[in-house]
């Protein structure tokens, strides 16, 4: 592609190459350079992709697109952008022939629920016979089928469980889906790529406010930077869905006035929820809109499933699905991967719950799933993450849960030892729990405590399939190690 329409929405200050260069490829990692490359040189948390840039030219790259005036010369091809991050996603989406142009795209935000609801809603358009993509954490989709990325050199380490993929991926996955003929994509949108403008190149028609909670305080810093990190979704967005029930949902709803369309099972507004039945079979509720009255049935169990359902409903309605459609869709969503994933026909669940308000949601609910049972919670805390909510956790498995076995989870380069005293600092006076920080040997240790009166919840990993220790990820997955206790021995 030509540099001039690969660089076609981007704001450029200067440059001194020929715009009619072909360029075959983008790349922002120096190591994957090849001829005819252009090298994008984003400043990361660690790496400064600016101290990079001759080691780009030597590997062959035709160009250098830089936001940062001190790194132009003419020693160097270049072109000086305003926003580098903002480039590459648009430069993503060039590549592909802007792809996301002619769908309509749903983006879900918010700490926790936007995976359920991403789900909830993607089968509400299925069952409303819309072609229809999914972007989210647990899973890439288009009319059913998987898409898989057919990764360059640059790409081979991508963590496939970013909640949102980088622009490389993102925009590829567009190009797929615009192929599969797809009308309508839910996509999830995380703190980190609002900030990080990997959106920039879709426009947004409805964007959906979950809940906020405390997460990513290493990276955010403070709940009010987190907050309106969350808000950048609100300016791309035509219209906008919040969740009243969150304080957030409602200070968004108050400061951006009628375009913000709330959604509660606590007050009336736009959308609400009635007569709200949950039990260990799931919940059931009425939705009551301007013309739209719907009985909703879920077999997902917990008051949570009935916050991300009647999301999903309400932005069925917006987007004009008919009333069937969207009640077929909550009813069809069964098994989450990772989300309150129930093992076989064991009393063992799996939830990606890593958050103290996540956990307290996942505990409750429990209380619903298994009510006559002894509730045994298994977690640990990601290394080089916000120390601040391990205390936090160890006080709500303390409230919640009759039993806690504290593991690892994640430790990255963090010792384990020092995660676990930090979790251990939030009991106080709670005795019932023992610490192994072996997390096989926890879940094992688990599975063999288990009686016919307790019920099992291994919180924290829910879909990954892996476990970081050091730099290194391995391979761990907690169904392969549940599949190796009860079927090997």
């Amino acid at each position: 592609m030509r540099l001039c329409n690969l660089l076609k929405g981007i704001n450029v200050y200067k440059c001194n190459v020929d715009w009619h260069i072909d360029i075959e490829y983008i790349v922002n990692d120096h190591r994957y350079v090849k001829e005819n490359y252009a090298f994008v040189a984003l400043n990361g948390e660690k790496n400064n992709g600016n101290d990079y840039i001759y080691g780009a030219i030597k590997g062959g790259a035709s160009v250098i697109i830089t936001d940062s005036a001190d790194s132009c010369n003419d020693s160097i091809p270049y072109v000086l952008v305003e926003d580098v991050r903002c480039a590459i996603s648009i430069m993503w989406s060039n590549y592909y022939g802007n792809p996301s142009k002619d769908i309509t795209t749903v983006a879900i935000t918010g700490t926790n629920g936007k995976t359920s609801t991403s789900h909830f809603l993607y089968n509400v358009a299925c069952e409303s016979g819309i072609s229809c993509g999914l972007i989210s954490t647990v899973a890439w989709l288009a009319n059913g089928e998987d898409i898989n990325f057919n990764a360059q050199d640059s790409m081979k380490d991508i963590s496939y469980a970013m909640t949102t993929p980088e622009p490389e991926v993102l925009y590829y996955l567009y190009n797929k889906m615009k192929e599969k003929n797809v009308k309508v994509v839910i996509l999830e949108a995380s703190s980190h790529a609002l900030v990080q403008k990997r959106l920039e190149g879709i426009d947004v028609t409805i964007g959906v406010f979950t809940n906020l909670s405390r997460e990513h305080l290493d990276y955010h810093k403070t709940m009010e930077s987190y907050f309106l990190a969350k808000t950048l979704l609100v300016h791309k967005s035509k219209k906008f869905v919040v969740n009243l029930d969150d304080e957030y949902g409602k200070r968004i709803k108050n400061e951006y006035g009628k375009r913000v369309k709330g959604v509660s099972k606590k007050e009336k507004s736009d959308f609400f929820v009635g007569n709200i039945v949950c039990n260990e079979q799931g919940s059931e509720y009425d939705f009551y809109s301007e013309g739209c009255n719907l009985k909703i049935k879920t077999s997902l169990a917990g008051e949570h499933n009935v916050s991300n359902s009647m999301l999903a409903v309400a932005c069925g309605h917006l987007l004009g699905f008919e009333p069937e459609g969207i009640q077929r869709g909550v009813e069809k969503t069964k098994i989450i991967k990772g989300r309150g994933e129930k093992y076989k026909n064991k009393p063992i669940y799996i939830d990606y719950a890593h958050t103290p308000f996540a956990m307290e949601t996942v505990l409750r609910a429990m209380r619903q799933i298994e009510p006559q049972k002894r509730i045994i919670a298994l977690f640990g805390c990601g290394g080089q993450r916000d120390k601040g909510k391990r205390a936090e956790m160890a006080k709500i498995s303390a409230k919640y849960a009759d039993f806690t076995i504290v593991t690892g989870d994640n430790p990255r380069n963090e010792p384990p030892s020092e995660i676990i005293s930090d979790i251990l600092r939030g009991f106080g006076g709670y005795l019932e729990y023992i610490v192994i920080p072996s997390r096989r040997k926890a879940i094992e240790y688990a599975c063999k405590m288990l009686g016919e009166n307790d019920a099992l919840v291994l919180l924290g990993k829910g879909h990954e399939a892996y476990e970081i220790n050091g730099d290194e990820k391995e391979l761990f997955d907690e169904r392969m190690i549940l599949d190796e206790v009860f079927f090997e021995n």
